[in-house]
């Protein structure tokens, strides 16, 4: 793209996002705002997939989503002809702009991309100028600074995690039925084998957590719930709460005291709620950490999340118990 346009000389958008990740798709959030209060003209439509899908559907500034033929993630040689019908059906669209921030180069993307907007393509590939291609900044300041180059004069890093009035309602009766008032949250599971807890490194978690006094509760996916539920079924105060969306989920960050949790979604989604929260990195960048003050990291193995410094473990939940006594006492 030799010229980058103004995002005021824009009648409509389109943000492809090359990821599938429910992560990635919180963090893009400010995004849409930003342009959408530059130009509340301009429409925006999005196309992802992924667990992004279900939780972008319900963005107030994205006035249409469509989802593209791809499961959870993006690979080389992978669905060219959906990919390409997907591509055809867009490109008659004649959007005016299509952004893309993923720096995802597979053929099969970048092909998608020249059928949708040829010459029209922003991204790390047709774009001149930095913020694109850099990973030396948080992926909300990445976002935002993507917006600057389209003229979007303040964009904001926060992100916009709306949770519908039924949801809320819903973990409030479940909640009361359990006669839980405060708790910590503990998830178990990471975006890959090598974030996730074994039920070892839990069960010794929640031996320590105790100290805090707060009962524990592991969220769990339908399809997990059985397993997770038999993994605790020793924990009394620990219980199992299966989600049926990601709402669910987010009401539940957002109204515990404390998140304990390896680097996925829920680091994000709590940095969304400014919630305190204890992350177990075992690749931290710039990039990925968490977008939250009140966030305490622990940096374990590359390899594995389950090997790290049990004493500076100690010394976190000694903060976490600190934060607590002040905020119960209050």
């Amino acid at each position: 793209m030799k010229q980058i346009p103004s995002v005021q000389s824009l009648r409509n958008i389109l943000i492809l996002r090359g990821e599938g990740s429910l992560g990635d798709a919180i963090i893009s959030s400010c995004c849409y705002r930003g342009i959408k209060e530059a130009n509340p003209d301009i429409k925006i439509t999005v196309a992802c997939f992924g667990s992004g899908y279900e939780f972008l559907s319900h963005n107030p500034y994205i006035d249409e989503i469509i989802r593209l033929p791809i499961r959870t993630l993006i690979r080389p040689h992978q669905r060219w002809p959906s990919l390409i019908g997907a591509g055809l059906k867009l490109r008659q669209r004649h959007f005016d702009l299509v952004l893309d921030s993923s720096a995802k180069h597979f053929y099969n993307w970048r092909l998608f991309k020249w059928l949708v907007g040829g010459s029209r393509v922003l991204d790390d590939l047709t774009s001149p100028v930095r913020p694109f291609g850099a990973r030396d900044k948080h992926g909300a300041e990445h976002e935002c600074a993507i917006l600057q180059l389209l003229g979007v004069p303040h964009p904001t890093s926060d992100y916009d995690l709306p949770v519908p009035a039924a949801v809320q309602q819903s973990i409030k009766q479940r909640l009361e039925q359990n006669n839980i008032t405060h708790y910590i949250l503990l998830n178990p599971t990471g975006s890959t084998e090598k974030r996730r807890f074994h039920a070892d490194t839990l069960w010794q978690l929640c031996n320590r957590l105790r100290s805090l006094g707060l009962p524990i509760l592991v969220p769990s996916a339908p399809a997990y719930y059985a397993h997770w539920s038999n993994v605790f079924k020793e924990e009394p105060a620990v219980w199992v709460m299966q989600t049926s969306s990601v709402f669910d989920l987010f009401e539940l960050v957002r109204k515990a005291d404390w998140i304990i949790t390896p680097d996925t979604s829920v680091v994000h989604i709590a940095s969304g709620f400014k919630k305190p929260t204890l992350v177990f990195y075992n690749t931290l960048s710039v990039y990925n950490a968490p977008n939250n003050t009140k966030a305490l990291i622990i940096e374990t193995d590359p390899q594995d999340v389950n090997l790290f410094n049990w004493e500076e473990l100690s010394s976190k939940i000694q903060q976490m118990k600190d934060t607590l006594d002040s905020k119960l006492l209050a």
